[in-house]
Order: structure tokens, then sequence, then C-alpha cells
């Protein structure tokens, strides 16, 4: 039997190139298909298989139907060998003909066939294709947990977790979930596209720390400005710097300050890091040392000038500040939606201070509506405004900035000024339990002295207050997980006795 099989596969590949164009896959295709039964021996199955798939591939999108069902055949093939190169090159050409939903059956078969990383990565790249970005984003991580524990795919491991961050960078209510993916690639050997992505993913984290590991993967980047993806990490960088403003740890400066030295201009570069050096000094400097740095951050960068005298009036009870000292004061600073938001916390700030309560609540929703679009990163004054609305007397200042909170817990960026946990405390106070849990959860992931305890505290306020209302499995759940925490909170605190 075996002797007949191999006889007839020779006579398949023989009519498979005996002509051109595609009569030898027409006359080949049905002596393939002889072989493709139960008993054949897997070896020369797996042969007839392939060579059948080639012909349907030649003969054109008809007979799609045709290979679905040559598919379920392959699926059956298990322990036959490693063909998945050959899957892979008819997998792309049927893609490059248009025929995407036969490439992703044949896809389908050989991860049922052997399930590889390689294999699970391929067949998520087509569900993406067709549009199934939910089953791709699923299969991805599949993919990534294979890729893991299997020898030699570690490329398929990065690149499958940078298929997954970059989706979810386009989603503000999924930044843990991103800074999880990317802080697990390793990037080393990865292609730029892939480092640009995951860095893009651990800037979205709570922790400086990496913050800075995904600003080295810009240096790295834009070590060549020559390319597009240099310049762009080289400017993503100086966005970083900016959108954060004094709360940019020095850790994170020196990483800009790194990544700013590849600006090929040497007046663009000089001008760059010497506002990346003011920005600093005035972040930790006091008294006339930081109007010293104020005024010499005006020369640098006129257009933020009226921003930062703004910030400096509302600190010391001087209303809106003197923007005339300026010539460029008469400008609205909003040369950029991220300087345009923190205009906007400054403004609800200094409103607050002076009892306007509809101003200060119109310009917290305004905020809350630009940072809804995602149209700029959130700096410390955004932040300052919307835990000083929390703590008003004013009921509808503490909406609109309860409505802002909920934005800015949300979406990517820095921990606050002074950390989640008082975020965590006034939402508490403001009656959102739900947003007060979430901002506990930042500020435990942030590693907040104390978080813990906290976040166990308001879950366990939470679970009572679900009990009173009857339903009783959400409130076992936020019972049973508060214990957890006030528990590893307590070991917490007898290791530090």
């Amino acid at each position: 039997m075996a002797i007949f099989d191999a006889a007839t596969l020779r006579t398949a590949e023989g009519l498979e190139r005996s002509t051109t164009g595609n009569g030898g896959a027409r006359f080949a295709l049905p002596v393939y298909k002889q072989l493709l039964t139960p008993g054949s021996e897997p070896a020369i199955a797996s042969r007839a298989a392939i060579g059948a798939l080639r012909c349907v591939l030649k003969l054109g999108r008809e007979l799609d139907t045709e290979l679905e069902g040559i598919a379920a055949y392959w699926s059956t093939l298990s322990g036959s060998g490693p063909h998945f190169p050959a899957i892979l090159d008819l997998c792309q050409k049927l893609a490059r003909a248009g025929r995407k939903n036969a490439a992703l059956a044949l896809a389908g078969a050989e991860v049922e066939r052997e399930e590889t990383a390689r294999a699970l990565y391929l067949f998520a790249r087509l569900l993406e294709l067709t549009g199934d970005g939910d089953g791709a984003f699923l299969a991805f991580a599949k993919a990534a947990a294979r890729a893991d524990v299997e020898k030699g795919a570690g490329d398929v491991a990065v690149a499958a977790r940078a298929r997954r961050v970059e989706r979810l960078l386009g989603d503000r209510s999924t930044a843990s979930l991103a800074v999880a993916d990317a802080t697990s690639a390793d990037p080393m050997g990865a292609p730029p596209e892939q480092k640009l992505v995951i860095a893009l993913g651990r800037m979205r984290s709570p922790s400086r720390f990496v913050r800075a590991s995904g600003l080295s993967l810009l240096e790295e980047i834009g070590r060549d400005p020559t390319t597009s993806l240099g310049r762009h990490a080289i400017r993503l960088a100086a966005e970083h710097a900016d959108a954060l403003g004094d709360a940019l740890t020095p850790l994170e400066a020196d990483r800009v300050a790194a990544t700013l030295r590849h600006v090929p201009d040497d007046a663009a570069r000089e001008n760059a890091l010497a506002r990346l050096a003011v920005a600093q000094t005035i972040a930790s400097s006091r008294g006339e040392a930081q109007a010293d740095a104020i005024t010499r951050a005006a020369e640098l960068a006129p257009e933020i000038f009226p921003l930062v005298c703004r910030a400096r009036a509302a600190l010391t009870g001087g209303g809106q500040g003197d923007d005339a000292a300026h010539p460029a004061a008469s400008t609205e600073p909003a040369s950029s939606p991220s300087l345009r938001l923190a205009s906007l916390g400054l403004s609800a700030f200094v409103a607050l201070g002076k009892g306007r309560s509809r101003e200060a609540a119109a310009a917290l929703d305004e905020a809350a509506e630009l940072a809804t679009t995602g149209g700029g990163r959130v700096g410390p004054p955004v932040w300052t405004a919307a835990r000083a609305a929390l703590d008003s007397a004013d009921s509808l200042v503490r909406a609109a900035g309860v409505r802002l909170c909920e934005v800015l817990l949300s979406g990517p960026g820095a921990a606050p000024p002074g950390g989640h946990s008082a975020f965590a405390l006034s939402l508490a106070r403001a009656g959102r339990p739900d947003l007060a849990v979430r901002a506990a959860r930042d500020a435990a992931a942030g590693k907040e002295p104390s978080a813990r305890a906290l976040l166990g505290s308001i879950l366990r306020e939470q679970g009572w207050a679900l009990a009173a209302r009857g339903q009783r499995e959400l409130a076992i759940a936020a019972l049973t997980e508060a214990k957890e925490h006030l528990a590893a909170a307590a070991k917490e605190g007898a290791r530090g006795r």
C-alpha cells in the first residue's frame, strides 16, 4: 500500500510540473486528493496535502471551498513533521491574492495540527486581517504564552505582545493591561517598530522605573534620526517631558536628555536640552532661585511663559498672575493640547480659590472632554484641580471633579502629584467607591505606602454597602478581596517592624 501511495504521489507531483499555467495543477489535484485518506502514510499524506493546497492556490478563488476540505484533513495530520514554513508561504500567497478567509482556514488547521507559537501568531495575524480584532487579541496572548516555553520562539513572544500593546494604546481604559504586556515583552533584538510600541506601553506605567525603561527604548531608536521612526522616538520623548512638567522624575529626565542628544540640528538640540534643564530646575528650586528659573524658561519657551506665570500666581495666592510681564502673554497658551489641558487645570484651580464655582466646573468639564479625546497628555495642574474639586463643598464642582477623575483614572500617564492614595480617599468621601477602588488599585500597583491597606478598607466598605442593597454575590467578592489585601498589608507591616 505504501509503495502504491508513493507512486501516486510521484505521479501527482509530475503532473503538477508537467505543463505551464494552471493545466498541471488542474490534472494533479484529483490525484493528490486520492492520498488524503485516513489510512495514508503521514509523511506521504502531508506532502500530498501541501501539493493539493498548492494546486488550489493556483486554480483560483472558485476552489476555496475545496481548500476548506483539504485544510480540515490537514488538521488531522498531527506529528507528520515540521511543515510550518510551507503553510506560512501558502497563507501569505492566499492573503496577497485577497483570499483572506481561505488563508485563515488553513492557519486554523495548522494550529489544530500542531499548536506552536508561530502557528498561533500566524492565526492571530489572519484573524486581524479578516476583521476579528477581539479574536486576534486573545490569539496573540496564546502565542506569547506558548512562545515563553517554546525553544527558539523569543521573537514570537515579543511580536505577539507588541501587537496586543498596539491595540491597547487606542483604549484609555486598558492602560494597566498595556503596561503588563509591554513590561513582559523582551525587546532585545526586536525590530524598531516593535520597540517603539513597547516603549509607549511602558510609558503608561505608574512606576517611574518602568517609564524610564520605555524612555530608554526611545533613546535606542532615536540614535538614528535619519529614519522616520528615529525622529518620532525623539519627539515622543520630548512630549513626555513636556506633559509631565515638574512631575518628571530625575531618572526619566536623564533618559529624555539622552534621547534629545540625538537631535541632528545643533541649535534645536541645545534648545531642547536647555528647556529640559530649566524645567527640572523649576521643579527642584524654591524662592528667588525658582523665580530666576522661570525667567529663564520665558526666554527659552515663550509659548509656555503665561502658563508658568499663572501657576506661580495660583500657588502664591496672586490670582491669575501678571501675564503682561512678557510679550507672549497676549497669546493663549494653547499651542498644544497638553498645554491647553494644563491651562484649564490652572483656570479651575484659580476659580475654586476665588469661589467661582460655575467657572471652575466649566473648566473641569472642558478638561475632561479634551482628556477623553486623547487630545493631550495630562500634567500635574489637571490632577491638582481634580483633587481640589473633589474636596469642594459645592456639589456642582464636586460632580465635575468626579467626572474628570473618571477620565483621568481610565487613561494613561504618570501618577498624580502626591500619588493615587489621596485620590482614593477623596473619591470615597465624594460617594464614588467604584472610582475610589480604581484609584486605590493604581496606588497599590505603584507601591505607594499603605496602599494595600487602603484598598482593603475601601473594598470592605464597598462590600458592606453592596450587602445592604441586597447584591450578595458582589458583596461577597468585594469582602473576600478586602480580606486578602488587609491580611497582606498586615504581613507587610509586621515585616517592616
